[in-house]
């Protein structure tokens, strides 16, 4: 990670201040500059009907007053326990995150988008719950979801039913068939996936989702070289250039954070494939959609 973290620091940065590269050479790190606590539904979260069990990671030493929060949902035949590394990684850098387990094992893409939106609603309850160790803390208008294989197909359905999301992280997705109609949102995502996967193969879904969701829309697709369909591996993925990743674009979108921008247009070094239509001095971070008006739209990386 540090061999790096020397990358990123060099990486020429135009138009951004000093203080932004400090900031990275500061934060980009696995676990980050917070200690972590949780609590599960046993603590008082909302029991919600579309997912089963609920563990909710925060920051215990900083002095943010507002968290912002994202939810995450795992995959086909996944329990919770298998996306609970993220937790630790992104609340350790100042972002709540609530992961869920499904009320099956086998439920489908559109159940676990249901899980995901039902789950924000226990999300907020948190912030009113007078015993929660959140309450009053939460922004409840910066909230992002994301997930792992149908998991990640049933993260990108979201905005379809619940559009006061600020982004997605759609890691290694499945998503049967989807059509431009499901996917057209202005919510900025990021889709992971990985170049030998075998379960949910590129070529067949993250490439199709990332082509059918809008040019309008803030869009990223790292596809890792030699990875296979992984949820463990979670933010060390890469040589842990997904939690990079992952993090920089949640700080851009998510927290509206401009430092972070440049790294996500810079190629992961493990990447067998990186396309972005990203560009930082584009970004309208009110509407969280790129300039119509841009007369660049795709930077494509190989």
């Amino acid at each position: 990670m540090k061999k790096l973290l020397t990358a990123l620091v060099c990486f020429p940065i135009i138009g951004f201040s000093q203080l932004c590269d400090s900031l990275l050479l500061e934060t980009i790190t696995n676990p980050g500059p917070f200690l972590v606590n949780s609590f599960n539904e046993g603590s008082g979260i909302r029991n919600g009907l579309d997912y089963d069990g609920a563990t909710i990671y925060y920051p215990t030493n900083s002095n943010i007053v507002k968290y912002s929060s994202i939810v995450m949902v795992p995959g086909f035949m996944n329990t919770e326990l298998t996306i609970q590394n993220w937790g630790l990684f992104l609340a350790s850098h100042g972002i709540i995150t609530m992961t869920i387990g499904t009320n099956l094992l086998t439920d489908s893409h559109i159940q676990r988008r249901d899980a995901l939106i039902d789950a924000i609603n226990s999300l907020k309850n948190e912030n009113q719950r007078e015993l929660s160790p959140l309450f009053g803390k939460i922004d409840t208008n910066s909230i992002a979801v994301g997930g792992f294989s149908k998991g990640g197909g049933g993260a990108q359905l979201v905005p379809s039913l619940y559009q006061n999301i600020k982004a997605i992280i759609s890691l290694y997705p499945w998503l049967e068939n989807p059509t431009f109609s499901d996917l057209n949102h202005n919510v900025p995502i990021m889709i992971i996936s990985g170049q030998l996967d075998a379960i949910a193969p590129p070529l067949i879904h993250a490439d199709v989702h990332y082509n059918l969701t809008s040019n309008l829309t803030a869009k990223l697709k790292y596809e890792i070289a030699f990875a296979s369909h992984d949820a463990l591996s979670g933010p060390y993925a890469g040589g842990g250039e997904v939690g990079v990743k992952v993090l920089s674009w949640l700080q851009t979108f998510l927290l509206n954070d401009s430092c972070y921008c440049p790294i996500i247009l810079l190629s992961a070094s493990s990447a067998s494939s990186y396309i972005t239509n990203v560009e930082c001095e584009n970004i309208n971070l009110n509407t969280l959609s790129l300039d119509a008006n841009s007369s660049k739209k795709t930077l494509r990386i190989i």
